[in-house]
C-alpha cells in the first residue's frame, strides 16, 4: 500500500529541475498544494514563432499547459505522473513580458486523473487553456 506524503514546494522543484526543457524554458514552481499548481514563465524571444506578429509559437503554450496540468496532478498524488492526452485552446496573443500558469486537479482517481491549465500573460489576460489526462508512474517524485 502507498503511503501518500504531500510533497512540498522545494521538492516539486527540485523535480521539475531534472527536466532541460522545462528548464530551458525558464518554468518556475511559486505554490503548490493538493488544489493546485502555481509557476512563472519569464518572456524569451525564442518562444516567438511569429516575429512579425509578436506571436508565441503554440507548441510553447502547450508545453506551459501541460507542464501546469501534469504538476498539479503529480502535488495531488504525490508520485510521478506521465500525459495520455491533452487539449489546448489558444485565447489570444501574448504581451512580452512573464507568463503566470495555474494547474487544479480536477479529478483525481487511482490510476488516472485529469487536470486543467491557464497561461496568463503579463497584463493577466488569458492567452491558453487546456485540460489532460495524466496516468500515476510508479515512480517517486524525488530520486535517490
Amino acid at each position: 500500500m502507498h503511503t501518500f506524503v504531500q510533497p512540498d514546494l522545494a521538492t516539486l522543484q527540485r523535480r521539475l529541475e531534472t527536466n532541460p526543457f522545462a528548464m530551458w524554458l525558464g518554468t518556475q514552481l511559486t505554490a503548490a498544494n493538493q488544489d493546485g499548481v502555481e509557476f512563472r514563465c519569464d518572456w524569451r524571444d525564442e518562444f516567438l514563432g511569429n516575429v512579425a506578429r509578436g506571436a508565441v509559437h503554440g507548441g510553447i503554450l502547450a508545453t506551459l499547459v501541460d507542464t501546469a496540468a501534469i504538476y498539479a496532478v503529480i502535488a495531488a498524488i504525490g508520485s510521478m505522473a506521465a500525459t495520455i492526452d491533452l487539449r489546448v485552446d489558444y485565447h489570444g496573443m501574448a504581451r512580452r513580458g512573464a507568463f503566470k500558469i495555474t494547474g487544479t486537479p480536477v479529478r483525481i482517481g487511482r490510476t488516472l486523473s485529469t487536470a486543467e491549465s491557464r497561461v496568463f500573460d503579463c497584463d493577466n489576460r488569458l492567452v491558453a487553456s487546456g485540460r489532460g489526462t495524466f496516468i500515476r508512474l510508479d515512480e517517486p517524485i524525488t530520486r535517490s
